[in-house]
């Protein structure tokens, strides 16, 4: 997918995760996006790509029914660095707290 897409050169994209209906009828792509400021752009110059790069995937796909592909930003690194920096700072708290 991110191969047939227009991006930017200066964006990294990943494919984070892949989450399909049990029937099929949808599969949710979920893209890590760096640097994580540019989520929102990558995802707006994606969307109208999405009929072509829908078509890529039924073709490079057998199988029966095919997905709609819809797109989503995963922002679970900047949730994970945020609960890092608060236990970071917690610590902090406790060990002056000890002295």
């Amino acid at each position: 997918m991110l191969r047939d897409a227009n991006l930017p050169p200066d964006v990294l994209v990943t494919v984070s995760r892949v989450d399909t209906t049990a029937n099929l009828k949808s599969t949710l792509i979920w893209l890590y996006v760096l640097p994580d400021t540019r989520g929102e752009e990558v995802l707006k110059l994606l969307t109208p790509q999405l009929y072509d790069l829908q078509g890529a995937f039924n073709r490079a796909v057998e199988m029966q029914p095919l997905p709609r592909l819809r797109l989503r930003l995963d922002h679970g690194a900047e949730h994970a660095d945020t609960i890092n920096r608060r236990l970071t700072d917690l610590e902090k708290n406790d060990d002056s707290a000890d002295a």
